[in-house]
């Protein structure tokens, strides 16, 4: 019997990360409560619909169309404890959800796209100033190149002046 030899298959090098540089068109805020077990949820959404203007590696069905970032902020608010409270809704402070970022994922489309994060609330709430202001006019997100149109998020930046014009 001939024995084949085999032959040991190499792991593919990972692609670099993919880029998308954006203009920021217009920004609307929402904001959403409901009861939730023994408290109250509630939930902030920036949405902030932009432009693609640019991308790593280069794909042009994608240029000019548009993108929206949805940053999210939440909090949850349990009953509170102190029995001596008389008067209704005995809620507690808020604890924030997640106290890190938390990048979601990637969507793009030939109609456009979509990318999300939750925040920090200190940072949710900068960001939407700035944003809304007019201050922040560029997004720059990486993401792990898409699959069925969809991707892995790995970083978002937002700049008021174009990437390769900093100094």
């Amino acid at each position: 019997m001939i024995k084949k030899e085999r032959k040991r298959k190499r792991k593919p090098l990972p692609e670099p990360e993919h880029t998308l540089l954006a203009t920021v068109k217009s920004v609307a805020v929402s904001y959403y409560v409901r009861k939730h077990d023994e408290g109250v949820l509630d939930e902030a959404i920036t949405n902030v619909l932009c432009d693609i203007v640019a991308m790593t590696p280069n794909v042009p069905k994608h240029l000019g169309k548009e993108v929206t970032c949805w940053l999210m902020c939440s909090r949850k608010y349990g009953r509170a404890d102190d029995p001596g409270e008389k008067h209704w809704p005995r809620i507690g402070t808020g604890q924030t959800f997640p106290e890190r970022p938390f990048l979601l994922n990637m969507r793009l489309g030939k109609d456009g796209g979509l990318f999300s994060a939750y925040l920090p609330e200190a940072a949710y709430w900068a960001l939407q100033a700035d944003l809304k202001n007019g201050r922040l006019k560029f997004i720059e997100a990486s993401f792990i190149k898409p699959r069925h149109g969809d991707g892995d998020l790995t970083s978002i930046n937002f700049s008021e002046t174009r990437p390769e014009q900093r100094n």
